[in-house]
């Protein structure tokens, strides 16, 4: 099993990528690819590992979007050559430092309703890259007593729409990437675009005008996918040709309990492109 969507601390996930390494070969996977949001800086720590522990790893990114009706989209891109990787970062940089003002804000409107949180505290849990996230925040209201789970009703309460339709208090606002952009960047770096998990937030309309721009790949096998999200994903492959893939999702604590290597795929499914560059390991 391939596991090709994962989550280091270099964005939102709890473990190093050298963690994820060891934990893949304890779990046996024959092969894991890193997806950091917004982001491309663990793969050099990934490649080291995955050649000093003789694990297959595979360079990938998710690419944070919205498309036109308000959804968020998520674009996973893979093979991207390292001499072509600045590019990326330098698309996603905005959108990263974004999502971090925002968290910071909401940690200052916590402050301000009382809440035992700090722009300090939640910084001091942020990973090599000093990224930041909402997780953070769950987690000091977890250590403070306030609540015993990372997702739920205080989470709910804070950050998702309430019942009478008014955002919860600490709900982010950010910028993202349009969808058809974050494809002809990943594109254009000589990299491979594929669509994260359309069934979770619903993008499976999306699906022609990104492929018109040159989307490759669709994952159909993710924790937050049901048996006809699944079908829909394998239907489209085969309408539009894409090859498909298949991930957990893992995050480790800052998960929703999704477990590394629960979903992914046997083979790699871009085989011509196992090694691109730098991207890769030389296996």
């Amino acid at each position: 099993m391939m596991d090709l969507h994962i989550h280091s601390h270099w964005s939102d996930g709890e473990h190093s990528p050298r963690e994820l390494v060891q934990s893949a070969i304890q779990k046996g996977l024959s092969a894991i690819a890193l997806t950091d949001h917004d982001t491309l800086a663990g793969l050099q720590e990934l490649k080291e590992a995955g050649k000093e522990l003789g694990l297959p790893v595979y360079g990938g990114i998710e690419i944070s979007c919205t498309q036109r009706d308000g959804r968020q989209l998520h674009l996973l891109g893979y093979a991207i050559p390292e001499d072509r990787q600045n590019a990326v970062e330098a698309f996603c940089r905005p959108f990263r430092l974004d999502r971090n003002r925002a968290v910071l804000d909401c940690a200052k409107t916590l402050q301000r309703a009382g809440y035992p949180v700090t722009e300090e505290r939640v910084q001091a849990l942020a990973g090599p890259g000093g990224d930041v996230c909402k997780q953070y925040i769950m987690q000091i209201l977890i250590a403070s007593g306030l609540c015993t789970e990372l997702y739920g009703p205080l989470y709910r309460n804070l950050f998702k729409k309430q019942a009478d339709g008014t955002p919860g208090i600490a709900a982010l606002s950010f910028s993202t990437a349009k969808p058809v952009e974050a494809v002809q960047c990943i594109v254009a770096s000589g990299g491979i675009a594929v669509l994260a998990h359309p069934g979770q937030y619903g993008n499976f309309d999306e699906v022609p005008q990104l492929v018109a721009v040159g989307l490759q790949g669709i994952e159909a096998f993710h924790p937050k996918h049901n048996a006809h999200d699944t079908a829909r994903c394998l239907e489209l492959a085969k309408k539009y040709g894409l090859v498909v893939t298949g991930g957990s999702d893992f995050h480790g604590k800052y998960g929703e309990g999704e477990q590394l290597g629960e979903y992914g795929v046997e083979d790699f499914p871009f085989p011509e492109r196992k090694k691109v560059g730098e991207a890769f390991n030389d296996h």
